[in-house]
């Protein structure tokens, strides 16, 4: 009987523990075209933060999605690129070309490393949902349609009403 109750305890600390909410982790960088942006800076907006690439198909496929959605929303969202792309004149011309309407920085040792650390970044596009608080609200791993974003980004806006 103790250890049906002990096991219990266990199975709902465990339980609890893995619905915490993750802090983001807080950085600052230099956007692609020079000006600076630190997740810190952001609280009190939605924030989609996008670890992505311009040689990635699935990261290519959701770009367009976030511009529509960096037009719908406006000031209620902001929307954050990570490009793990080697080359800054390369991502340059894919954000020229994309008509990309949000920051977007080159991806640095430390937001790698403290991204990792909370979530194991092995695969592109990994997207961050980061509510008001600067909490991580979702995960999302490979592409995600516009619509599903949506979702997530008007429960966020109205919870920011309440």
């Amino acid at each position: 009987m103790k250890f049906k109750i002990f096991g219990a305890i266990l199975l709902l600390i465990g339980i609890l523990s893995a619905q915490q909410k993750k802090i983001a982790p807080d950085f600052t960088v230099t956007t692609i075209d020079g000006k600076m942006v630190s997740l810190s800076e952001l609280r009190g907006k939605a924030v989609i933060l996008d670890f992505w690439a311009t040689w990635c198909p699935p990261c290519r496929k959701e770009i367009p999605g976030f511009v529509e959605l960096k037009k719908k929303y406006g000031k209620k969202l902001e929307i954050i690129g990570i490009s793990v792309d080697r080359s800054v004149n390369q991502v340059k011309e894919f954000y020229r070309k994309n008509k990309m309407n949000y920051p977007v920085a080159m991806a640095t040792k430390e937001i790698l490393e403290s991204y990792n650390a909370i979530y194991r970044l092995q695969y592109i596009p990994t997207t961050f949902i980061i509510d008001k608080e600067g909490y991580i609200h979702d995960v999302k791993v490979g592409f995600v349609s516009k619509d599903e974003f949506e979702k997530l980004i008007q429960k966020l806006i109205v919870d920011e009403k309440k």
